[in-house]
């Protein structure tokens, strides 16, 4: 017979995860009725959470906070979440599904950085090698990265960096890259061609981590006569399931 669970535990890890990227910060009547609690219960949770230091309560309003003192946990997350130990097989299976490479970007300071190259089994092929960087500003998978920063980010990693051409297609005038961003943030994916390789095209989808920040991606790349824009649009709806699996995966859902 399985040991009954302690309810009141249960209730307090309910109570952790109900901040996230998008609710950094909760009032006490908010997470009584989230969590279906009395509110004098959910008090009594909130100072117990305080006194072992796991949650900051701001003076006056009674806004609650996670503390940072939880950042301790992090080097305690096993190997297994490592981004691309979990995404290769379903990198895989999206590379075998579209025909095309599947690339995996992470964030790093201004590039974007290929971790993980799934090649596609079509004989020819483009793209980027692993281990190489790619500015923020033109391809796909890096666009998809500078999209999800803040307008400010925006700014300064034009005055930090310009925007250096790579090839006829590359985006240099700023106005009209800020566009393209924020529709990359409207739709969630971009379509792009030779911007940074001459004859690629590529799909990029964001990926979030466990904290619903996106700090990866993923490009489905090819050489434009055989991705095309049609082509591209075709495959989205299963380049964005990998990603949300991905993005699941990390977190720790299944």
């Amino acid at each position: 017979m399985a040991e009954k669970t302690i309810k009141s535990l249960e209730k307090g890890i309910d109570l952790l995860f109900l901040f996230d990227a998008n609710r950094r910060v909760l009032d006490v009547k908010d997470m009584a009725s989230a969590l279906g609690l009395p509110l004098r219960t959910t008090y009594r949770f909130v100072n117990t959470l305080r006194e072992r230091h796991v949650l900051l309560i701001e003076e006056g309003t009674g806004h609650c906070r996670l503390s940072p003192r939880l950042r301790r946990l992090i080097g305690a997350i096993e190997e297994s979440a490592d981004i691309t130990r979990v995404a290769t097989p379903l990198l895989t299976d999206l590379a075998w599904k579209s025909g095309e490479t599947v690339q995996l970007f992470l964030l790093s300071g201004d590039d974007g950085i290929l971790v993980h190259v799934v090649e596609s089994p079509q004989a020819l092929r483009v793209g980027p090698r692993t281990g190489q960087r790619v500015p923020l500003h033109c391809g796909a998978g890096t666009k998809v990265l500078l999209a999800y920063r803040t307008p400010e980010e925006w700014d300064a990693y034009i005055q930090r960096n310009g925007l250096k051409r790579y090839t006829p297609n590359t985006v240099t005038d700023p106005e009209t890259l800020k566009r393209q961003l924020r529709r990359i943030r409207r739709t969630g994916f971009v379509v792009t061609y030779q911007e940074y390789i001459p004859g690629a095209r590529a799909l990029g989808i964001p990926i979030l981590d466990p904290a619903g920040i996106v700090t990866a991606s993923l490009s489905v790349t090819g050489p434009g006569t055989r991705l095309t824009v049609q082509r591209a649009r075709q495959l989205k709806p299963l380049a964005v399931a990998t990603a949300r699996q991905i993005s699941l995966a990390l977190a720790g859902d299944s």
